[in-house]
Order: structure tokens, then C-alpha cells, then sequence
């Protein structure tokens, strides 16, 4: 198949869309492809002709040995039926018309093989030629882009340097005072850390030493009300041993209500 999805043989002068400086090469690529595809396939066709007409030849030169082989056979006149011999000369003229036929059939594809042949082979040098001619155009047509990409690019590493260097001292000026902006906020939040660190650490003395206040406070009443309890305690002891001791000469023990009211007024109130 042709390139773009025909089935005509290529022309004698190829033809490519015009790209940037040159040809596509996608599609010079495809028609070279395309051109070796045919080659091969016609020379495959041509190879096979060959081997057909070389066929048709044998078999030409078989048919004509049994020919003459039945023609040198006698055969007797009174022997054969009528049927036989109409069966004999119908053999004959078949043969003679495969032969008459493959012999026009070889020579045609002898004849089509070899102007095929002439007609690719011209082409080919047409195609050579073109291709030739195409790289000659090309070759000088890179030189002249190759010198001009140099000269743009000189031009370009020339501008990219001036810009580089503006572009450097731009950003020295801008980290400059970006570094200044930087440092100063930076010691303004370091100042205003260090006052609520201080203004923290204050608060935190300040609430320390008042819960230190309230628990030594806390402690010196509950030392209070411990040296009361066991003042009382003692007292309770005391009045427990003399109330043991004012026992009955018999044994007997003070009666409850006389016990009770002295504990009552030995206990402290408060």
C-alpha cells in the first residue's frame, strides 16, 4: 500500500510535504519504506512468474514427449473401435490446446516479468536521483541553519549573560533587603518572646509564692488544731486514769452518768 492509504504504484518524482528547512523526514522515511516493500513485492511477483513460466515449460516439454511418444505408436486401424479412436484424437487436441495455452500463458508472463522489471529499475534511478538531489538540498540547507543557529546562539549566550548578570545583582538587592527585613523581625519577635517569657516566669513566681503563703498557713492551723487535739487527748487520758482511780473500796465502778459528766467538762470546745 502506497503512503496515505493508496494502492498506485509511486511517482517517478517523489513528493513530500515542505517542513522547517527540508522535507518530514517521517515521511521521507515512510516512502523509502514504502519504495523497498515494492521492490521486494514485485521482485517477489517477477521471482514467481519466473518460476511459473519455468513450470509451464517442463510441462510443455512433457506434454510434447508424450505427444510424440503416442504419435510414434502404431496403431492398428482395424484394432481400435471408432469410439476409441475419437477418445485418442480428443486426447490430442486437448493437449495440444493446454500446450497452445500454457506456452501463450509463460510467454505473457515472461514479457510482463521483464517490463515490470524495465519499468522498476527506471523508476529506481529516478528515485535515486530525487533522493540524491533531495540530500544535496538538504546538506547545504543544514550548513546555512547550522551557521545561522550559531550566530542566533552566540547572540542569545550574549543577551542570557547580560540578563544573568541583571537578574544576579536584582536578587543580591532583593535578598539584601529581604536579610534586613529578616533580622529585624526576627529581633523584634525574639524582644516581644523575652517579655512574655519574663512577664510568665513573674506570674508564675508571684503564684508560687502565694500558694507557698496559703500552705504554710494552712500548715501552721493544722498544727494548731493538732496541738488541740492532743491536748484534749491528754486531758481525756487523764480524766479516764482519775475516774479508774475513784473506784469503790469493793471494786465497783463509777457509774456511767457521774463518768460522763466529767468528761464532758474536761473536753475543750472549739
Amino acid at each position: 500500500m502506497a503512503p496515505g492509504g493508496g494502492e498506485d504504484l509511486m511517482p517517478v518524482r517523489p513528493a513530500f510535504d515542505p517542513a522547517w528547512r527540508g522535507y518530514h523526514r517521517g515521511q521521507v522515511k515512510e516512502f523509502v519504506a514504502w519504495v523497498e516493500d515494492e521492490f521486494r513485492r514485485l521482485a517477489a511477483e517477477r521471482d514467481a512468474a519466473a518460476r511459473l513460466a519455468a513450470e509451464l515449460a517442463e510441462r510443455n516439454r512433457e506434454l510434447h514427449a508424450t505427444i510424440d511418444r503416442i504419435s510414434r505408436t502404431p496403431i492398428e486401424a482395424d484394432a481400435l473401435q471408432e469410439r476409441s479412436r475419437r477418445m485418442i484424437e480428443l486426447t490430442r487436441e486437448e493437449a495440444r490446446e493446454i500446450i497452445g495455452c500454457a506456452e501463450a500463458t509463460a510467454e505473457r508472463i515472461v514479457v510482463d516479468a521483464e517490463a515490470e522489471a524495465v519499468r522498476l529499475t527506471e523508476k529506481e534511478r529516478a528515485l535515486v536521483e530525487a533522493v540524491e538531489q533531495d540530500r544535496e538540498r538538504q546538506l547545504r540547507e543544514h550548513e546555512k541553519f547550522m551557521h545561522d543557529a550559531a550566530e542566533e546562539r552566540a547572540a542569545a549566550d550574549e543577551a542570557a549573560a547580560k540578563e544573568r548578570r541583571r537578574l544576579d545583582e536584582e536578587v543580591t538587592h532583593t535578598l539584601t533587603e529581604r536579610r534586613t527585613d529578616a533580622v529585624r523581625e526576627i529581633a523584634e519577635r525574639t524582644a516581644a518572646a523575652r517579655a512574655e517569657a519574663d512577664g510568665l516566669v513573674n506570674g508564675a513566681t508571684e503564684y508560687a509564692g502565694r500558694i507557698v503563703t496559703e500552705a504554710e498557713s494552712r500548715v501552721a492551723e493544722l498544727a494548731a488544731i493538732r496541738q488541740r487535739l492532743t491536748a484534749a487527748l491528754r486531758s481525756t487520758r487523764e480524766l479516764i486514769a482519775t475516774a479508774n482511780a475513784a473506784l469503790d473500796p469493793d471494786g465497783a465502778p463509777v457509774p456511767s452518768q457521774r463518768r460522763t459528766s466529767a468528761l464532758t467538762k474536761a473536753t475543750p470546745t472549739g
